[in-house]
């Protein structure tokens, strides 16, 4: 390599110009398989990594096509060198492939047309390597995340239930807020997919805490005594306490724990106020007013979803937050209905 001066800059500068045997010697030593096919379809070059990955050796495969590679897919490769030709740059294409002694692996494949001095395409290059172990690895890690949201939903679902066996005057209770709580996050747009499904999760399982109420309070008909409102708000931390040590991937626990808070800080069980509120924990409490003042209890009749709507409008701002009052009132301005309706 020759070193050149360049006057107008006083930098000294290395010709990057390589003769022929010394790039060439440059690809056989790749610890990337790179293989050079020509216009025809034939292999004419094939390094020391493309041996190792193959297990065909140089020798073999040279004047062959390019089909070797494959005994399942040797048409995938084939397409993509004559789109190659059409000036088509593939990367890091994951095809399958058939090493020497009949067994199966993955590769990654990118591909490129090959140009002569004239700048008239002569053929292409593709480079490969062995992608076996981590697609294995993905597929592991795939099936074990789909296991554990089957386990997540499976451990919401028997925590629902179990609520509503242990007080079946609010049965759907849940799964009406849950829904609701679903449609006002997705109203609101600032959540993902997977941040809408934490704040329906935290509907679903909301009222967990009253497993730990008496049910001769939880349906108990007429005006709740003072000393039996208070056991009825300890509800919300109780479900903390049950759900804390669950390791979901949202904070449900917390949004479980505070679905009673108030903007205004008149909530219970702590008296938080404003932005010490998780946003998923004010749209469950919304949803969760909605729906329990719409739905009929055999102690007492609902007050209709218009009634509800009503509440959640007057303390928009002071009790409830705002964007989620808007979002909630913008659902059902769309057609929403209450299961319960």
């Amino acid at each position: 390599m020759q070193i050149e001066h360049f006057e107008n800059t006083g930098i000294w500068q290395p010709d990057l110009r390589m003769n022929t045997q010394g790039l060439l010697a440059l690809v056989k030593s790749s610890p990337l398989g790179i293989i050079a096919i020509d216009l025809d379809g034939k292999i004419q070059l094939w390094n020391k990594a493309a041996e190792e990955i193959s297990g065909w050796r140089e020798q073999e495969v040279i004047g062959r096509a390019i089909t070797v590679l494959s005994a399942n897919a040797g048409e995938s490769y084939e397409g993509f060198r004559k789109k190659t030709l059409l000036k088509q740059v593939f990367t890091s294409l994951p095809l399958s492939a058939t090493r020497r002694d009949g067994s199966n692996i993955c590769v990654s494949y990118s591909a490129a047309p090959l140009f002569d001095a004239e700048n008239s395409i002569i053929g292409t290059v593709a480079i490969i390597y062995d992608i076996t172990e981590k697609m294995a690895l993905d597929t592991a890690l795939k099936d074990s995340l789909e296991k554990m949201n089957r386990i997540v939903d499976e451990t919401v679902h028997a925590l629902a239930t179990a609520i509503e066996k242990r007080d079946p005057y609010t049965a759907g209770h849940q799964q009406r807020v849950a829904q609701l709580a679903q449609a006002i996050a997705i109203e609101m747009g600032c959540f993902d997919y997977n941040q809408i499904k934490g704040v329906m999760t935290a509907g679903m399982i909301h009222d967990i805490g009253k497993l730990y109420v008496p049910n001769e309070i939880l349906s108990k008909p007429g005006q709740l005594t003072d000393l039996e409102f208070g056991l009825i708000k300890t509800h919300p931390q109780a479900g903390w306490e049950i759900l804390q040590e669950i390791e979901f991937p949202w904070p449900i626990a917390r949004a479980v724990q505070q679905h009673h808070e108030r903007m205004d800080g008149s909530g219970y069980p702590a008296g938080l106020a404003g932005d010490e509120i998780l946003l998923e924990a004010r749209i469950v409490g919304v949803a969760d007013v909605v729906e329990a003042m719409s739905s009929h209890r055999p102690y007492r009749p609902g007050k209709g979803k218009e009634c509800a709507l009503q509440e959640i409008k007057h303390a928009r701002g002071t009790a409830y937050d705002s964007r989620v009052v808007d979002a909630c009132l913008a659902v059902f301005r769309s057609g929403y209905l209450l299961a319960s309706e």
